[in-house]
C-alpha cells in the first residue's frame, strides 16, 4: 500500500503542525481520512504549504513515485469529498464552509498542475484563447512579411544559356573591384553571401537551378586564398571586361 501522507510518530508531544494521525493509536489505512481532518483546521493561507510538505515527503519516502502521481491522488480525494459533501444538506453551515475551503484547496492546486491533469475547462478554454491569440498575431507579422518580400520576388528567373555561368560570375567579380571617379567602391558587402545567393535567387543555368554550393566555391570568403580545383574562372572563359568610361590618368 502506497502512503500519501506524512504520518506523526505515536507518543511524539511535538509533531510537526502539518503531520497527520492521532497522539496514540492510529490506522495507516486511514490516511486519506487524516489528511482531510487536518486540512479542515487550517486557514486559507496553508493550503499550499500543507500540499508541498506532504509532497515533498512522499517524493522523498516513495522513491519508485512521482510528483505527478501525488497530485492525481490529492485532486482525486478533493473530488471524493466534494462528492460527499453534496450528498449532505447543502444549507447547513458546517457542509457550506467543508465545500468552500475544498474547492479553495482545488483552486490552489491547479498552480501546481503541470501536466494540465485536471484543470477546471474554464482555465484550459482561457489559456488556448491566450495562445490562439499569440498564433494569429505572429500569423499576421508573417503574412506582413512575406507580403514586403513578394515586392521583390519575380515571376520568373534570368536564363543563361548552358554554359555561361562562369562568364557572370566573372561579371560579377569585377563589379565587385569596380570603383568611381573618387576612388570609392561601387559596391560592397560585409561578406560574399550576397553576390552568389543573388545569382542563385534570380538566374538559372539553361533549364537548370544554380546550385549555392557551387557558387559557394566562387566566391570564397577569404578572396586571397587559392580556390579550389575547378572553383575558378579560367582565362578562356573570361569574355567581357568592365572598363570605366573615364578611366583615370
Amino acid at each position: 500500500m502506497i502512503e500519501y501522507f506524512k504520518f506523526r510518530d505515536p507518543f511524539d508531544k511535538s509533531p510537526h503542525k502539518y503531520e497527520i494521525g492521532n497522539p496514540i493509536k492510529f490506522d495507516r489505512k486511514k490516511g486519506d481520512n487524516f489528511f482531510f481532518k487536518k486540512f479542515f483546521s487550517l486557514e486559507f493561507g496553508e493550503y499550499a504549504e500543507y500540499y508541498q510538505f506532504h509532497l515533498g515527503w512522499f517524493v522523498s519516502y516513495n522513491n519508485l513515485n512521482t510528483e505527478k502521481e501525488f497530485f492525481t491522488h490529492v485532486l482525486d480525494k478533493i473530488e471524493d469529498q466534494i462528492a460527499h459533501y453534496h450528498k449532505k444538506n447543502i444549507t447547513a453551515l458546517d457542509t457550506i464552509k467543508s465545500l468552500e475551503a475544498l474547492r479553495k484547496f482545488k483552486d490552489i492546486l491547479v498552480r501546481f498542475d503541470k501536466w494540465h491533469i485536471k484543470k477546471s475547462l474554464e482555465i484550459v478554454v482561457s489559456e488556448q484563447d491566450i495562445e490562439i491569440l499569440r498564433l494569429k498575431q505572429e500569423i499576421l507579422l508573417l503574412k506582413g512579411q512575406i507580403k514586403s518580400l513578394n515586392r521583390y520576388e519575380s515571376d520568373q528567373k534570368i536564363r543563361l544559356l548552358d554554359g555561361n555561368l562562369p562568364q557572370l560570375i566573372d561579371l560579377i567579380k569585377q563589379i565587385q573591384n569596380l570603383q568611381t571617379p573618387d576612388g570609392k567602391k561601387l559596391a560592397s558587402s560585409q561578406s560574399q553571401s550576397p553576390w552568389y545567393k543573388m545569382i542563385a535567387r534570380y538566374f538559372q543555368h539553361g533549364e537548370s537551378e544554380i546550385s549555392l554550393e557551387t557558387l559557394r566555391n566562387y566566391f570564397p570568403a577569404n578572396k586571397t586564398g587559392k580556390l579550389i580545383k575547378g572553383s575558378d574562372v579560367s582565362e578562356s572563359n573570361k569574355l567581357f571586361k568592365i572598363i570605366p568610361v573615364n578611366p583615370k590618368p
